[in-house]
C-alpha cells in the first residue's frame, strides 16, 4: 500500500471513530447477553461496492419491563437486520503478509439499531462495539488476533444484538495470505478429454480447468495459448476454470501447442504451469487420401488375387498423432503406416486379399490427434477369370465326322480361346472367331474323339489352358463294306425266274448288328437287316420281278454305319422274261399256290444251309428270323402284281 492509501485510511477512520459512540471494548465490559434459539440464513459475499457473502444467525428474547398506571410499553418482537459490511476486509477479501500487521476493520450501518451491541468473534474470540446514534458500526480485531493462523480461506462473525437482546449473526469470508516463504502451485486438468481439440470440440470454445494451492478465491490466472490469452478465475473448491472461444481457436493455426499458466499470490510470489494441447480445428486440416495403383496396372489379375496385395496412397495434410486405417468385409481392420510427407502404405494378407475382392472396393478412414474423421471408398479394378469357352459348329447335326464328310473344309466357331490345338497344330480364330480345319487336315485325325487344348490371355496378364476331351468325333478310317452273292442263280432273270421265289443275300463289315441295307432293283426296292455275324439276306417273291422290262439292271445293295459312311456292292442283271413261256404259277388256286411257296421255301433253306455267308431269308424291313410264308406277304402286301 502506498503512503498515499495509508493515509487516506488513517483519515477516514479517524472521521469514522469521531461518528460512533462506542468503540471496540474488551468483553469484560459488556453486559452478559441472554442465551436465545437462533437461525441461520446464506447470502452471497461481496466486494467493496458490492454485497457480501453472510450468514445469518436470529435469536429472539422478550423482556418485559415494569407499566406505570397505565402506561402501555411497546416491545420490540423482531430481531435485527443482519449486518452487511460497506466493503470486504483488507478491501479485497484477503489478507496478505503485508496487512496481517494491522487490525482488521470492518464498518457499516444498521438503520434503526442504535445503541445495539456488533460483536466480532474469530477464532474463539470476541470483539465488541455499538450502533451510534446514527445506526453506525465499526468492529475491529486486533492484528494479534491473527498471529499463528495458518494461511487459507477463513471465516469471521458479526453479531448484532438489540435492546431487546434479540440477536443477528452474519458470517464473513476472507482469506489469510500472510507466510511468504509459501510459493502458489498450479495443475492443468486435461482438457476436452484427451488434451487435443477437434472441429467440433471448437464450435462452443473450449473450457480449461485446473487446481491451485495458497490462492485465494477469486484469484485470477492467466491462460496463454500460442498468441491468445485469456483469463481464469480460482473458485471456493480449490479449482481454477477459464474458456477459450472458437474465435480464439480460429486465429490459431493447428498444430501441437504449450498453454501456460500463470498465477500470483497475495504475496506477490507467482507459479507457472505448461500443458501440451494439440489443436486440428479448421475444415482445411481434414486429409485428402488419395490411392496409389494397387497393382502396375491397377488391376488384379487371377495371380495377384492369390498373393499379399500392397495397398498404399497420401494423405493430403498429416496432423498430429494422425492414424489411417483400411476396412474389408471381413470387419477387419489395416492399420497403415504414415510417413512425414503424407504417403501411406499397408500390406493385405494373402489370405484376405478375396474378402476385398468379394466387395470391390477398399474403404479407408483416418482419424486425427484430435479425433476428427475422414473416410473415403476407392473402387477396385478386378479382372480375375475369363468367360466361358463356347464352340459352335454342325457337322451332320450329330457331331460326327465320316469319311464323306471329311471330303471338305470343317469351319466352326469359337469364342473365349486365343487359340486351340487339335492334333499337335495350333489354329487362331480370325476376326469373326472361325477357325477352319482343311479336308486334309481332317482325314489325317485318327478315329474316335477329337481332343482340343484352348489357350486364353488377356492384356491383364491372366492366362490359363483348358482341354475339351470331345471337340467332336472322327469315322473316317473304319468304314463299312457289303458284299453281294450272285443272284438268281447266274444273275439272269427269265419267265422262270420271274415266277418263283428267290435268296438275295450277301455279308458286310463293321456294321452294327441290326443295321438296314437296301437292295435295289429298277424300281424295285427291299431291305434287311444285319445279322450278328455281318450277314445279310432277303426274299424277293414270285411275281415281285414281273414289272421289270426286258434289258440290263444294276443290282445294289447299300448301307451305312452309325457316322453316316457310305458302303455298297453291285451285280449287273440280265431281264429276259418276256420272250420266255408263261408263268408256271398261272392258272393255281390258293391251296396250289401254298404248296408252291412251301416246296419253294424247303429248297431255299437248304440253299442257305450250304451257303457259309448267308443268313436266315428275311423279307424287306423285317427285323425277325420267323419263317416267312406266303399268307404274311399277302397280309404285307395286299396290293401284289399281278401274276402273269
Amino acid at each position: 500500500m502506498s503512503s498515499r492509501d495509508t493515509l487516506r485510511t488513517i483519515r477516514l477512520e479517524s472521521i469514522f471513530q469521531t461518528a460512533v459512540s462506542d468503540f471496540a471494548v474488551a468483553d469484560s465490559a459488556v453486559p452478559a447477553i441472554a442465551p436465545a434459539a437462533t437461525q441461520s440464513l446464506s447470502l452471497p459475499f461481496a466486494t467493496p461496492g458490492q454485497s457480501l457473502p453472510v450468514t445469518t444467525l436470529s435469536t429472539e428474547s422478550l423482556h418485559s419491563s415494569p407499566l406505570n398506571g397505565n402506561t402501555l410499553a411497546t416491545v420490540k418482537n423482531s430481531p435485527p437486520a443482519w449486518l452487511q459490511p460497506y466493503e470486504a476486509i483488507a478491501s479485497d477479501g484477503v489478507i496478505a503478509g503485508w496487512e496481517a500487521e494491522k487490525p482488521v476493520h470492518l464498518r457499516g450501518r444498521a438503520e434503526g439499531e442504535a445503541g445495539s451491541t456488533v460483536t466480532l468473534t474469530f477464532n474463539d474470540q470476541s470483539w465488541h462495539s455499538t450502533v451510534n446514534q446514527w445506526g453506525y458500526w465499526n468492529a475491529s480485531m486486533p492484528a494479534d488476533a491473527l498471529k499463528g493462523v495458518p494461511d487459507g480461506n477463513h471465516t469471521l462473525t458479526l453479531t448484532i444484538t438489540d435492546k431487546a437482546g434479540q440477536s443477528t449473526a452474519t458470517t464473513v469470508d476472507f482469506g489469510l495470505y500472510v507466510d511468504r516463504t509459501i510459493k502458489p502451485t498450479l495443475s492443468v486438468d486435461t482438457v476436452s478429454g484427451d488434451n487435443a481439440v477437434s472441429i467440433a470440440e471448437s464450435i462452443y470454445g473450449v473450457e480449461i480447468s485446473g487446481s491451485a494451492t495458497h490462492l485465494p478465491v477469486g484469484s485470477k490466472l492467466t491462460l496463454t495459448l500460442g498468441t491468445q490469452t485469456t483469463t481464469a478465475s480460482m473458485g471456493n473448491d480449490g479449482k481454477w476454470y477459464g474458456t477459450f472461444h472458437e474465435s480464439d481457436m480460429q486465429a490459431l493455426k493447428d498444430g501441437v501447442y504449450s498453454l501456460k499458466v500463470t498465477a500470483t499470490d497475495p504475496n506477490g510470489n507467482s507459479a507457472t504451469e505448461y500443458h501440451d494441447l494439440t489443436l486440428i480445428t479448421h475444415l482445411s486440416s481434414l486429409p485428402k487420401i488419395t490411392f496409389d495403383k494397387v497393382t502396375a496396372d491397377d488391376v488384379i489379375n487371377l495371380a495377384e488375387s492369390q498373393q499379399d496385395l500392397l495397398i498404399s496412397g497420401t494423405l493430403s495434410t498429416v496432423m498430429p498423432g494422425h492414424r489411417l486405417v483400411i476396412n474389408g468385409a471381413n470387419q477387419k481392420d489395416y492399420a497403415t503406416t504414415i510417413a512425414e510427407d503424407g504417403h501411406w502404405q499397408v500390406v493385405i494378407p494373402a489370405a484376405d486379399v478375396h474378402a476385398f475382392i468379394n466387395v470391390g472396393e477398399i474403404r479407408a478412414w483416418s482419424i486425427d490427434g484430435a479425433n476428427n474423421y475422414t473416410n473415403v471408398t476407392h473402387e477396385l479394378n478386378i479382372h480375375t477369370g475369363f468367360i466361358p469357352i463356347y464352340t459352335e459348329m454342325n457337322i451332320g447335326g450329330d457331331m460326327t465326322l465320316n469319311y464323306q464328310e471329311a471330303q471338305h473344309d470343317l469351319s466352326f466357331y469359337v469364342e473365349g480361346a486365343n487359340t486351340l490345338e487339335i492334333n499337335g497344330k495350333t489354329y487362331q480364330p480370325d476376326a469373326k472367331g472361325m477357325v477352319t480345319l482343311t479336308s486334309s487336315e481332317l482325314l489325317a485325325l485318327p478315329d474316335g474323339p477329337v481332343a482340343a487344348t484352348f489357350h486364353r490371355w488377356d492384356e491383364y496378364g491372366n492366362s490359363d489352358t483348358q482341354t475339351s476331351d470331345q471337340l467332336f468325333t472322327v469315322a473316317v478310317h473304319q468304314r463299312p463294306t457289303l458284299t453281294l452273292d450272285t443272284a438268281f442263280g447266274d444273275n439272269k432273270i427269265d419267265a422262270a425266274d420271274v415266277n418263283s421265289w428267290h435268296l438275295i443275300q450277301g455279308s458286310s463289315s463293321h456294321l452294327q448288328p441290326g443295321s438296314l441295307v437296301e437292295l435295289t432293283l429298277g424300281d424295285q426296292h427291299y431291305s434287311a437287316s444285319v445279322k450278328a455275324d455281318g450277314g445279310w439276306a432277303l426274299t424277293i417273291l414270285a411275281g415281285q420281278l414281273a414289272p421289270l422290262d426286258d434289258g440290263e439292271y444294276q443290282m445294289t445293295v447299300s448301307g451305312k454305319d452309325s457316322a453316316g459312311n457310305l458302303a455298297s456292292a453291285s451285280q449287273t442283271v440280265q431281264v429276259a422274261s418276256h420272250t420266255e413261256s408263261a408263268n408256271p404259277l398261272e392258272g393255281q388256286t390258293v391251296d396250289q399256290l401254298l404248296e408252291t411257296v412251301s416246296l419253294t421255301q424247303q429248297a431255299e433253306t437248304a440253299h442257305v444251309a450250304q451257303s457259309s455267308t448267308a443268313a436266315a431269308p428275311q423279307e424287306n424291313h423285317l427285323f425277325s428270323d420267323i419263317p416267312y410264308t406266303l399268307a404274311d406277304h399277302l397280309l404285307q402286301h395286299p396290293a401284289a402284281h399281278p401274276l402273269v
